[in-house]
C-alpha cells in the first residue's frame, strides 16, 4: 500500500510529537564544525583543504579521520566550504555505487567511501537532503537502499518523510553474497534502522539484520508504524 501525501504528513507530525513527550529530541542537528583541536590535527585538516576533490576524499579517508569524527567533520567543512557541490556531487556518485561488486574478478568492498560519502552529505545537509531525496525518487533497489542508510543523521523534515515512505518499500536492496547468513534487507529493513536510531525509539528491536525471516521484520516494521500512528 502506498501513502497518501496527507497520510504522511500526519504520520510524521506523529512521530514528532511522540519523541517529543518521550523525551527524544524532534530533530536532529548539524554536526558541530566549529571545534578547535591542536596544533598537530589543525596541520592534518589544513594539509586536505586545498587538495583536488578526488585527492581529498582519499585523505579523509586516512585512519585520523576516521576514527575522529568530530575531526572529520571540520576538516570535511573546512575543504567543501566555498564548493558545496562538488564535493555533494562527489559523495551522492559513490552513494549510487554498489557497496559490494564484483570488478573484472576482483571483490570491491566500498564501505570506506561510503562512510566519507555519507559524512560529507551530513555536514551539509541543507544542500544535500533535496538531492537526496530525488535520487531515490529515480534509482533503483540497490541506489534507494544507499540513500536510505545515508540518510539516517541528516537532519531536516524532507528526510522524515523520506525514511517514513520507505517503511512500505518491500523491495529487496541488498545483494546475495556466498557469506550472507541469512536473508538479504530490503528497502523497508534500512529504513527501519535508520528512523530506531535516528530517534533513539524505546521499546523497540533495535536493529533489524540479516538473520531475522521476512515475517518477524515485517513484525516489528509494523510496530514502528504502529508508533508513527498511535497519536493520530
Amino acid at each position: 500500500m502506498k501513502y497518501s501525501k496527507v497520510v504522511i504528513i500526519l504520520q510524521i507530525l506523529s512521530f514528532l510529537m511522540l519523541l517529543s513527550s518521550s523525551g527524544n529530541a524532534a530533530e536532529l542537528t548539524k554536526p558541530d564544525v566549529t571545534q578547535s583541536f591542536d596544533s598537530e590535527k589543525e596541520a592534518k585538516i589544513s594539509a586536505v583543504m586545498n587538495l583536488t576533490t578526488k585527492e581529498a576524499f582519499e585523505q579523509l579517508k586516512g585512519v585520523d579521520f576516521v576514527v575522529d569524527k568530530d575531526l572529520l567533520h571540520k576538516a570535511i567543512f573546512k575543504t567543501f566550504e566555498y564548493r558545496k557541490k562538488e564535493g555533494i556531487d562527489h559523495a551522492l556518485r559513490l552513494i549510487k555505487s554498489p557497496p559490494k561488486e564484483m570488478v573484472e574478478g576482483i571483490f570491491v568492498n566500498r564501505a570506506d567511501d561510503f562512510y566519507i560519502a555519507k559524512n560529507i552529505l551530513e555536514v551539509f545537509p541543507n544542500e544535500s537532503a533535496g538531492r537526496l531525496s530525488r535520487l531515490y525518487a529515480r534509482g533503483n533497489a540497490v541506489v534507494k537502499g544507499n540513500v536510505i542508510r545515508a540518510s539516517g543523521k541528516i537532519n531536516g523534515k524532507a528526510i522524515t518523510e523520506l525514511l517514513v515512505k520507505a517503511l512500505d518499500n518491500k523491495h529487496f536492496c541488498e545483494e546475495e553474497t556466498p557469506d550472507m547468513e541469512g536473508i538479504p534487507l530490503r528497502i523497508c529493513d534500512e529504513a527501519y534502522n535508520q528512523l530506531v536510531l535516528r530517534y533513539k525509539v524505546e521499546n523497540v528491536l533495535r536493529t533489524i539484520g540479516n538473520v531475522y525471516t521476512i515475517e518477524v521484520r515485517d513484525h516489528h516494521i509494523d510496530i514502528l508504524k504502529t508508533k508513527l500512528k498511535e497519536l493520530n
